[in-house]
């Protein structure tokens, strides 16, 4: 019984694997359509230069290439995470330092992150549905035109949506390991709990305070719930 769960869970991270890249590709090749095709040519009208229809990631982009030119001058001691108090800058500077100050240096990392969050999305929904109305849902949170402005453009919004999930992925593997017994769910909750966190605090700073009450208020509710399961099936 033990092998054949062990099989049943390997196929399921294969799955869950294909059906990543299978976001990644997609999500790159819209960026990439959006960016470099789409915006330059078709609605050139909405162009803010270099692919870009959003205010705020112009704004990035420039910090990020003066920020790219002063790490390729002075080296990577200067780099900083949020040049001017922007960590999308930060980020950007990076991929522009180590490939080309253009913002289409930067969709290869946009389309893993939204990616990511994608299979996250499935995670969650397979735990109360089967595969095809999770891979469903999870395929209209990929698709969601919204999605664009931070998969096509320089944004936060991408990587704050990846940590909230990590965070809440955290609440699930506290409950599924306090309720099986699995100290591994543990062990991976905290580690998605902490880069959860990490990455929302890299997007918005603000909201890690949000986060951090939030998870307490759950994981207590959490605690109490297998608590009184726990003594409830003592007394049965």
């Amino acid at each position: 019984m033990i092998k054949n769960v062990w099989i049943a869970t390997q196929s399921e991270g294969r799955f869950l694997l294909l059906i990543g890249v299978i976001f990644f590709i997609y999500a790159l090749c819209v960026g990439v359509l959006v960016q470099c095709y789409l915006i330059p040519t078709v609605f050139p009208h909405f162009n803010l230069g270099d692919g870009l229809v959003v205010f705020d990631s112009t704004g990035f982009n420039q910090m990020a290439k003066i920020k790219a030119a002063e790490i390729l001058e002075k080296g990577w001691s200067v780099w900083e995470l949020r040049p001017q108090g922007q960590s999308p800058a930060g980020i950007a500077s990076i991929f522009y330092a180590l490939w080309t100050p253009k913002p289409y240096s930067l969709l290869p990392f946009n389309a893993l992150v939204h990616a990511l969050s994608g299979c996250l999305v499935l995670w969650f929904l397979r735990h109360y549905f089967s595969w095809k109305p999770a891979l469903l849902g999870a395929s209209l949170f990929i698709l969601n035109p919204a999605a664009l402005e931070w998969a096509a453009q320089i944004h936060r919004d991408g990587i704050f949506i990846l940590g909230n999930l990590l965070v809440l992925a955290c609440l699930m593997q506290l409950e599924n390991g306090l309720r099986l017994g699995k100290k591994r769910a543990l062990a991976w909750g905290l580690i998605c709990g902490l880069i959860g966190t990490t990455l929302v605090w890299v997007a918005r700073t603000y909201w890690v305070q949000v986060v951090t009450v939030i998870f307490f208020l759950c994981a207590c509710l959490i605690g109490v719930h297998f608590w009184i399961g726990k003594r409830w099936h003592g007394e049965a």
